[in-house]
């Protein structure tokens, strides 16, 4: 008997081992699908229509500092008798010749003539014979030395430098046929000791500022003439006054021709 328990403990041993080798080699075993409840569809929410936006407000711009009054532009320009409305180019000066042309109507018209360069026959003979005005002349004349006002403004120094520039004209004029009588004018404001004790000391000054100008213009046109305008005012209170303008005349001529000369030497030769 106890070989037979022995062979039936070891085929129940082969048996067992089998079966854990077959369970090992199958793998898991299959689970079967549980059913799953059903679930209601549930349906999205239909897009609701957006509001209209509205626009932005715009964000409110910094504040600018308040322009100081002295700086700010006036919105209609202060003009001395302004008659009316001005161009964008219209200056300060333009509008102190405006009232000046109307009391002296003939500086108006060497204006007019002096401004327009290209002139026609008509308008350069009537410019010659304003040029030859003797009466226009005198009136000059008289003006520069013994001026009517008694405080030198820009005014006055506008009508001034134009009644310089009047004797300018003519005694450039090579073909002037009363140059002798212009140049003798010319002398006699220079000469002419015009200067009072109750004057202004601006009016002095544009006084004797005119004579300078003119002793300029009559070196340039005659050297000899004007030297000796100094022999002629010796002994005389302008004697000073008119050897200052010769020496000062020597220097300004000798700096234009050092100019001159270098002007030509710094000049490349073709």
């Amino acid at each position: 008997m106890k070989p037979f328990r022995l062979t039936l403990i070891a085929a129940v041993l082969i048996l067992t081992a089998v079966v854990l080798v077959e369970f090992a080699l199958s793998g898991p075993p299959e689970v079967p699908p549980q059913a799953t409840p059903e679930v209601a569809a549930v349906t999205p929410p239909a897009p609701q229509a957006s509001a209209p936006s509205r626009p932005q407000p715009k964000p409110a711009a910094p504040a600018q500092a308040a322009i100081p009054p002295l700086l700010a532009s006036p919105e209609t320009p202060s003009l001395p008798e302004d008659d009316g409305e001005h161009g964008e180019f219209t200056t300060s000066t333009d509008i102190l010749k405006q009232r000046l042309f109307k009391r002296e109507p003939k500086l108006a018209q060497f204006d007019y003539f002096r401004e327009h360069v290209l002139l026609d026959s008509v308008s350069r003979e009537s410019y010659r014979k304003l040029l030859l005005d003797k009466e226009m002349i005198a009136q000059t004349r008289d003006d520069l030395l013994h001026p009517k006002y008694t405080k030198d403004t820009t005014e006055t120094n506008v009508q001034r430098l134009m009644q310089i520039d009047y004797l300018r004209e003519g005694m450039a004029w090579k073909e002037n046929p009363e140059s002798d009588h212009l140049l003798a004018e010319v002398e006699s404001i220079i000469l002419e000791d015009s200067f009072t004790e109750g004057m202004a000391p601006g009016v002095k000054r544009s006084i004797a500022a005119t004579k300078m100008e003119l002793y300029e213009l009559l070196s340039n046109r005659d050297p000899a003439r004007a030297l000796a305008l100094v022999d002629k005012a010796r002994g005389t209170r302008l004697e000073q006054m008119l050897q200052y303008f010769a020496e000062h005349n020597q220097r300004r001529l000798a700096k234009e021709r050092e100019l001159s000369l270098q002007a030509q030497t710094s000049t490349p030769k073709p």
